[in-house]
């Protein structure tokens, strides 16, 4: 099985921490990170016909035909990390609305509550091989 592909806003203080804690969490070595700045995501969303700047989420890739955005992105990353965080995956039965309204409401305001680098940090070198630029 093909690692799952995170695309995340890099420049995000929430969405680093939440990544630097991913990676502690998987312990199966089944998540590759790419911020949604770079050249992988850019060529992932062209094929698509996403505009990048049009949304305002997490892209989460299963490397082969899917893919998923907001609630439905976290709740992929859940159920493959599996063991506990398959408990959270209890949530996906709530209507997509609400979940994406939660979501939203977090994505809009990420910035205010948590703040913003100026450029991507440099990941954790024990955990570099998951970065994939």
């Amino acid at each position: 099985m093909k690692p799952l592909i995170v695309f995340f806003d890099g420049p995000c203080v929430m969405c680093n921490w939440w990544v630097n804690k991913l990676c502690r969490w998987d312990k199966k070595d089944q998540l590759r990170f790419a911020p949604l700045e770079g050249a992988i995501a850019k060529d992932f969303a062209k094929t698509r016909h996403i505009d990048l700047d049009a949304i305002d989420s997490v892209i989460i890739w299963d490397q082969t035909f899917s893919y998923a955005m907001e609630a439905e992105a976290t709740f992929m990353l859940f159920k493959r990390l599996g063991g506990v965080f398959s408990f959270f995956t209890i949530f996906a039965f709530l209507p997509t609305g609400f979940t994406n309204g939660i979501y939203r409401i977090v994505a809009n305001n990420r910035y205010k509550w948590f703040g913003k680098h100026e450029n991507c940090p440099l990941p954790d070198p024990k955990f570099a091989h998951k970065f994939l630029e």
